[in-house]
């Protein structure tokens, strides 16, 4: 397996995006990684899922990294989903695709961690704007890896943006290693 990870960013705008640009960059620099950039393979908005099934079919690792947009991912990673995950290959009737696949996500968002709270600007934690995501991997048999989150991204200091790139370059590399149906290690 050449590249046993597939990390897909979702960005409609990378260039003006100080994280998600540099985590593209980490991911990138990592080798055994194939970086998908959504907005610059889809410009047009129509994803072809059956050419995304093909680019998964050898993959055991799936992450997809992106902004929190109003407590989602970009639309364009919505529709990679949708027209990628189809009935007979991810779920349903002979569809097992993903089944044993790992999935992570990777998130940057605008707000600090405690507005993700019951307290806070939010009022819940960001875990419960992420169990569409979770439910989609279950419901396709995929195994569920903790997400890694950068919060605050906009007024970060630099020094916690490199800091934060080489955490997702060393969880990048574990996943490497990390076979389908396994458990990420503790601490990771």
């Amino acid at each position: 397996m050449a590249n046993p990870v597939l990390f897909v960013i979702a960005h409609p705008d990378l260039g003006q995006s100080r994280a998600n640009r540099h985590f593209a960059a980490s991911a990138k620099s990592v080798e055994g990684i194939e970086v998908l950039d959504l907005y610059k393979t889809y410009p047009d908005m129509f994803v072809d899922g059956s050419h995304e099934r093909h680019r998964i079919d050898d993959k055991s690792t799936l992450v997809l990294q992106f902004p929190i947009y109003w407590y989602a991912a970009p639309g364009l990673l919505k529709e990679w989903i949708d027209r990628t995950f189809s009935y007979g290959w991810a779920y349903g009737t002979n569809g097992n695709a993903l089944k044993g696949k790992n999935f992570m996500l990777s998130i940057a968002t605008g707000s600090e961690e405690k507005a993700y709270s019951a307290d806070g600007q939010h009022n819940y934690p960001l875990q419960e704007f992420l169990l569409p995501y979770k439910q989609t991997a279950h419901f396709c048999g995929m195994n569920w890896l903790e997400p890694l989150v950068y919060y605050h991204a906009r007024a970060s200091e630099k020094e916690q943006l490199l800091a934060h790139g080489e955490k997702l370059k060393n969880r990048l590399t574990e996943l490497k290693q990390l076979a389908p149906q396994q458990e990420m290690p503790h601490g990771a």
